[in-house]
């Protein structure tokens, strides 16, 4: 999908929720204790799934306990979550499971210090899904990307289980979402996406440099969009020559008789007025631009989870006309290839 992205040389950034994958990978294959625990729990998911007469004994014991009649779950790469999935069912099975290792075996059941491994990883991965499940939405935009990662590094700061296993695994979840995620504020579509988004706004960047920098993309874009059309005036302005039928003697004609009006007209005034023609209304479009992102950075934020930003611009509008075309742009790619 990347390799298509750049073949087609159209703008692209990786998938959040995959790169965000890799970051619990790196925390969970950072301890072998954990590494242990949850190879034990594959196997004994992998015993129920291959056998139909080891799944009705575990029913008849979920039954006698009253527990919930659930199949285990097994832990698949390509699955978002599907590792933190597996050791939530385990906790949840647990006492059926010790039960049923004792009296059939078939697997390996952890132990008491194990099973207190599975719940503080648990507890450390609930933060993640909850990010991974936001970015993955459906109405999910490339706004939220920097928002969720920046209150995901604050978690894995923040004060959690205090054993050193889960301690190292958080460090080390954090140290890669850095590292994986270090040139985020560098790129354009997300930063704007991000600035423009009236949930978010500039109040989640680290600095003020990314604000700065926003605004001279937000200038270039504008730019960018201006070229073509005066590039398109050009040239109907060509064919309505050529369809007039105005050949080379028609043009010197013309040009014949601007001299002579000139003529009757100070020079002076005229050179002055041509070379300050083309600069006057320029101050005037850049104040006009900063002034409409300053009056929007002014406005109140809208609620995060029931505000919807592209209804905002909508109603706003005739107020932001600039920053509506540009929030229209910037807020449709998604922060996930598996919405």
């Amino acid at each position: 999908m990347v390799k298509g992205m750049r073949l087609a040389e159209l703008p692209d950034f990786s998938c959040t929720a995959h790169s965000l994958q890799l970051v619990v990978n790196d925390g969970l294959s950072s301890q072998r204790a954990i590494i242990d625990v949850i190879a034990m729990l594959k196997r004994c998911a992998t015993h129920f799934h291959h056998s139909i007469l080891a799944k009705q004994r575990l029913r008849a014991i979920q039954k006698d306990l009253g527990l919930p009649e659930h199949n285990l779950v097994q832990a698949v790469p390509t699955r978002w979550n599907s590792t933190l999935q597996m050791l939530q069912r385990a906790l949840e099975q647990k006492r059926a499971l010790s039960i049923y290792a004792g009296e059939h075996g078939g697997f390996a059941c952890p132990n008491s210090h194990q099973w207190d491994i599975v719940s503080n990883v648990v507890k450390t991965l609930i933060p993640k899904e909850e990010v991974t499940l936001e970015v993955s939405h459906n109405n999910s935009s490339a706004s939220c990307i920097i928002p969720c990662l920046t209150v995901l590094k604050m978690l894995f700061q923040g004060e959690g289980p205090s054993t050193q296993d889960i301690r190292t695994l958080r460090q080390v979840m954090r140290e890669s979402l850095v590292k994986r995620f270090s040139k985020l504020e560098e790129t354009k579509i997300v930063v704007l996406a991000c600035l423009l988004d009236p949930r978010y706004k500039n109040h989640v960047f680290s600095s003020d440099a990314t604000l700065t920098k926003a605004k001279e993309w937000l200038k270039e874009d504008v730019t960018s969009q201006e070229e073509p059309a005066a590039a398109e005036e050009d040239i109907s302005e060509e064919e309505q020559a050529a369809a007039e039928g105005t050949n080379e003697e028609d043009r010197r004609t013309t040009k014949r008789q601007w001299r002579e009006q000139i003529s009757c007209r100070s020079r002076i005034d005229d050179l002055f007025s041509f070379l300050l023609a083309s600069h006057t209304a320029e101050p005037l479009a850049k104040s006009c631009l900063e002034d409409e992102l300053h009056m929007y950075l002014k406005e109140p934020m809208i609620d995060r989870r029931k505000g919807d930003p592209l209804q905002w611009w909508r109603q706003n509008e005739g107020r932001f006309k600039l920053r509506a075309t540009q929030a229209r742009k910037f807020l449709c790619p998604p922060p996930s290839s598996v919405p």
